[in-house]
């Protein structure tokens, strides 16, 4: 399978998703070869008809897989010991992986309905918060300079302010 790349566990209502937009996928890259391939024979008309209902049968599934509420399951408690004997339980429902929780960023569902790859959104994130990074932490070392320089300044010009000007500094030191 072409699509196949780090699914979660297939148990889990998202792991199966994953595993149906794979199948769909798959399907559609089928049909766009059949289409880009064909010929008006009553086979390809055939095979094309069946690929298209195998892709509206894959869709209505998809559809009522995530319309469907997690399975109803009874709540499973495991007790952890924290090493003292006491222990503390875990809710399973808590941890599992719920597919209607899952939020998915407007821009990414953009990227994907304009045919553009979601990881290159993922990428370009990335870097705008990478910059963003920079340039506050450029700006937080500019403030802790100008801090040195004016305190130095001011303990110049005003020697009997020196002790309450190194106690503000230690309280606005940032290390």
């Amino acid at each position: 399978m072409t699509t196949e790349t780090g699914f979660e566990d297939l148990n889990t209502q998202l792991g199966r998703t994953q595993q149906e937009i794979s199948n769909i996928i798959e399907t559609f890259i089928h049909l766009g070869v059949q289409v880009h391939d064909f010929k008006a024979t009553d086979d390809a008309k055939l095979g094309l008809a069946n690929n298209i209902n195998k892709v509206i049968n894959q869709l209505k599934s998809l559809e009522s897989s995530a319309n469907e509420p997690p399975a109803d399951t009874d709540t499973l408690n495991i007790n952890k010991a924290d090493g003292n004997g006491n222990g503390s339980d875990v809710d399973i429902d808590d941890v599992s992986n719920k597919l209607s929780e899952i939020n998915i960023p407007l821009e990414v569902l953009n990227y994907i309905e304009d045919g553009r790859n979601p990881d290159i959104y993922t990428r370009e994130f990335i870097e705008v918060v990478r910059k963003i990074n920079q340039y506050l932490n450029g700006k937080s070392i500019a403030f802790n300079k100008f801090k040195d320089i004016l305190s130095s300044k001011i303990i110049k010009e005003f020697p009997d302010l020196q002790e309450s000007v190194n106690e503000i500094k230690l309280k606005t030191d940032l290390n």
